[in-house]
């Protein structure tokens, strides 16, 4: 099977992620050997603090992307922000100063891991207001979410999408955030994932050695939907009905 990640740090030179072509390049070369044939590119778009204007990171968007064509020509590259939500953020998207995912109304949404639901809500609330579609980054990692189905539940009702970093599918049954991940994927709440890579060695482009749990527990009906349906759609700016 061929695998759509939606969530990486590649695109070098622009943020924590790839600080080179050569190391961008590599990362490309783990994601291909991986079976990943679309991949979206999401740098960090932080308030104040980005390196890099929207007209620059496009250019350096199609520069790399004719170098990943030379090397893998069957590879789908395509330019989003991760935004780190805070004040202001629903103003910069109306303005057009956030790269939305490949220019739809879809945005991948970040937030600070100890932010209150309530301020949380009030994010997505504020976000989905503006007719922007948010995508919740690596939900795993908000504490006021940690095993509050409801929330989530609540979360999804408001039309947020939910992305989980598949790494995190790792870990046995006395690990309790792999048990609570591996409980969003059973029940079916996640709609996208992403590898969140970064670099080659902490947090590489890996995806094949989780496929197969959620392929057992969830089906090839759900594999198909999380790694090729949504994130088409999602690229083609189409509603995706859970």
């Amino acid at each position: 099977m061929e695998y759509f990640d939606i969530h990486s740090h590649i695109l070098p030179g622009v943020d924590d992620g790839a600080q080179t072509l050569e190391e961008a390049m590599s990362m490309i070369d783990v994601a291909y050997g991986e079976g990943t044939r679309r991949l979206i590119l999401t740098p960090h778009y932080t308030r104040g603090k980005n390196r890099y204007t929207k007209e620059e990171l496009h250019n350096r968007f199609e520069e790399f992307e004719a170098e990943v064509n030379k090397v893998h020509p069957d590879m789908k590259l395509y330019l989003g922000n991760e935004i780190l939500y805070e004040e202001g953020i629903v103003g910069d998207l109306k303005e057009g100063l956030i790269q939305t995912i490949n220019d739809t109304k879809y945005v991948l949404v970040e937030f600070n891991i100890r932010i209150s639901y309530s301020q949380l809500y009030d994010a997505i609330r504020k976000i989905t207001n503006a007719r922007f579609r948010p995508i919740i980054a690596h939900v795993e990692r908000y504490r006021c979410l940690f095993k509050h189905i409801e929330r989530i539940d609540e979360l999804v009702g408001m039309e947020a999408y939910l992305q989980m970093n598949i790494s995190s599918l790792y870990g046995g049954m006395l690990d309790e955030n792999a048990r609570w991940c591996k409980k969003l994927v059973r029940e079916e709440y996640i709609s996208f994932f992403g590898t969140d890579a970064h670099d080659l060695e902490d947090r590489a482009p890996y995806i094949k050695d989780y496929v197969g749990w959620i392929e057992k527990k969830c089906g090839e009906d759900f594999l198909q939907k999380v790694f090729d349906i949504n994130p088409q759609k999602m690229v083609e700016n189409q509603y995706i009905i859970e």
